[in-house]
């Protein structure tokens, strides 16, 4: 039995072009205060990718609150779904996939089918879903998004910036907490075939829990990151990069310098409380939203309908300059290139005890230059803080000299 959540909601938004690819977006931010640490370009709307997805599991989240769906509801792949390109299942138009199997798809595979699939059982239409999308991303205070689909793929009207995905992702944690722990899981089996996480930042952080990743040509390599330490909850976000690794080492280091400003913050008496980032109700109010089960002769005159009115509470997102500004990325994150040591490494103590040893070859800060950065399924042994690839290069041969394998990077804050 199928499910609908018809939206009798068509926006008439004007497309736009997309930017030039000249600057790397990039926020991290506490998820309770919503105060930003730092942040660089992150009012500057660019492809969000696949991180449109968290838009639609967001909605499916909602969805699921209400009783619209089941997690073990079976929801029929159409031919629309089906074409997707990939990364997807390759579903097949007559096929059903439960609400769970979907969810999962997204949040592993990225899968495009199944995002479609979800979209096509709470909306009339794969294009109305979006209009939805559109309007609760304007309802949650995400004032510089556009969606023009489910999945992510690229359309020149789609839009997001770091700012606003980093709210979303707040409004997320904050408003589905009973969902938000799926995003922590890094496998999961559709009709008998494991498929793993590539987010090699939600599996190797110290105390991450998800988030998502996403790649389009027109921008480059997203990620959103979120983690857990010392009672604290970091958001990260990096719009833009140009390959996976110079997106995992960016936000694992934007996620290192709001933990250590964080603490600062802590240890500081004399800085003012946060304030909560829940500064009052927001009601969500859509126009003509029901959801109807069709009896078994799927006669829409005999529907039962269920008016949806979508109560949230708005994140708001604050800066403060007793932490960090809203123009530039601080502390480490303003190192321009690092060096690369050897190959990969099984572990993150292995490839740190390898980057410190280098490291005291050709500097005495060797252990704040030296770090073990996510790499695939492994760990990449770098030393950071050259300022220019003249450092970085002249670090290299020095090392080289002493038999050491080294290459230069430009780093994730470039």
């Amino acid at each position: 039995m199928r499910l609908f959540w018809v939206v009798c909601l068509i926006c008439g938004l004007a497309g736009s072009s997309v930017p030039a690819l000249a600057a790397v977006a990039t926020l991290v931010a506490d998820t309770k205060s919503g105060l930003i640490l730092a942040s660089r370009n992150a009012d500057m709307p660019q492809p969000p990718a696949s991180l449109a997805k968290v838009m639609t599991l967001y909605l499916a989240f909602y969805a699921l609150d209400r009783g619209v769906i089941k997690m073990d509801d079976a929801l029929p792949v159409s031919e629309t779904a089906a074409r997707q390109p990939k990364s997807k299942l390759y579903l097949k138009a007559g096929q059903t996939i439960s609400v769970r199997e979907a969810i999962m798809a997204m949040i592993i595979k990225s899968a495009n089918d199944a995002s479609v699939v979800l979209a096509e059982a709470l909306a009339p239409s794969h294009a109305q879903f979006a209009d939805l999308m559109t309007k609760t991303a304007h309802e949650l205070g995400l004032k510089n998004t556009t969606f023009k689909n489910a999945n992510g793929l690229h359309d020149p009207a789609q839009m997001s910036t770091a700012r606003d995905l980093a709210v979303l992702t707040m409004a997320l944690i904050e408003h589905y907490p009973q969902y938000y722990g799926l995003f922590a899981a890094d496998s999961f089996t559709f009709r008998g075939r494991e498929y793993q996480s590539h987010n090699a930042v939600a599996q190797y952080y110290k105390g991450a829990e998800g988030l998502k990743t996403g790649f389009v040509s027109a921008v480059g390599y997203n990620i959103i990151s979120t983690a857990r330490r010392d009672g604290s909850r970091l958001v990260g976000i990096v719009i833009g990069q140009k390959s996976p690794e110079r997106r995992d080492a960016q936000v694992v280091r934007l996620l290192d310098t709001g933990f250590k400003k964080m603490g600062q913050q802590r240890q500081a008496s004399h800085l003012r409380p946060f304030d909560s980032p829940v500064k009052r109700k927001a009601v969500i109010s859509v126009p003509n939203v029901s959801a109807f089960e069709p009896d078994m002769r799927g006669s829409a005159d005999k529907a039962k309908r269920l008016a949806l009115t979508l109560e949230t509470r708005r994140p708001v997102m604050v800066a403060s300059a007793d932490i960090g500004d809203d123009n530039t990325e601080q502390g480490d994150t303003n190192e321009a290139w690092s060096v690369k040591i050897g190959n990969a490494f099984k572990t993150k103590s292995a490839a740190l005890s390898k980057a410190r040893q280098a490291a005291r070859i050709i500097t005495d800060r060797a252990d704040k230059m030296a770090r073990a950065v996510p790499h695939a399924k492994s760990f990449q042994a770098q030393i950071a803080g050259f300022h220019t690839k003249e450092e970085a290069s002249d670090a290299c041969r020095r090392l080289r000299a002493r038999k050491w394998s080294c290459m230069p990077l430009a780093s994730a804050a470039d």
